[in-house]
């Protein structure tokens, strides 16, 4: 979505004004046995549409939360490796509102906790496109997942809203600052607990301090997953 006001497509409008537009989800594939192929290699295998957004978009015309809810609907022939470029060829196979094909694909639900303390430790799961010292960003897609290790400075609550343009206003009512040097791709990624439980999403870094990160909690996107479930979507 373009959350950022940009001209060359309407603000706030899904998959960016595309009338054909879709989500694509990867995954870490496993054998039957349980066990991951290679533990951290990504491949592409559904299609998803986007049921649950922030309602400031619409209400108030700004995003005050860069995060939003998904529904898998189909899940492709054969997964996609690569750039994902061979996605779009893809038979697809429909999943959504059949309950019996969904508990056959055997995705884990993660745990979620809305408790946070300062120094708490944690780690931010994502996908470094910095290239890895060997290509430029954004040459090649990196499908290999890592993390960056961090620790919690700081919790914030905002009321009020001062009138300010659109990227001062992107911000959610609650925010996490972590000291932890992430790089691009990292971003939208999970930060876990040492219990493994998901606490935040990783919306922005700090510009001025670039050690310096800040989190959507948890207690800010429960309920748009609510509001998602109210709708039978799930």
């Amino acid at each position: 979505m373009n959350i950022w006001g940009e001209e060359d497509s309407p603000f706030g409008e899904d998959y960016f004004g595309s009338r054909h537009g879709k989500v694509v989800i990867g995954v870490i594939p496993r054998s039957e046995d349980g066990n991951s192929l290679d533990g951290t290699t990504t491949v592409f295998r559904y299609f998803a549409k986007i049921i649950v957004k922030d309602d400031s978009i619409e209400t108030k015309g700004v995003c005050h939360m860069d995060a939003c809810i998904l529904s898998i609907t189909t899940r492709m022939e054969e997964d996609v490796g690569g750039d994902g470029d061979g996605c779009g060829d893809q038979p697809e196979i429909l999943l959504l509102n059949d309950p019996d094909k969904m508990k056959r694909e055997k995705l884990q639900q993660l745990k979620v906790t809305v408790n946070c303390e300062l120094d708490e430790q944690v780690r931010i799961l994502g996908y470094n496109q910095g290239g890895e010292g060997l290509r430029g960003r954004g040459e090649h897609l990196n499908r290999t997942a890592d993390f960056a290790r961090g620790y919690v400075v700081m919790k914030f609550v905002t009321d009020e809203y001062e009138k300010a343009s659109l990227c001062q206003e992107f911000k959610p009512r609650e925010e996490i600052v972590v000291v932890c040097y992430i790089i691009g791709g990292h971003s939208s990624g999970l930060r876990v607990n040492q219990q493994e439980e998901v606490i935040e999403i990783l919306s922005r870094a700090d510009s001025a301090e670039k050690h310096k990160c800040y989190l959507v909690p948890a207690s800010e996107w429960k309920p748009l997953v609510k509001k998602a479930k109210k709708l039978s979507l799930f």
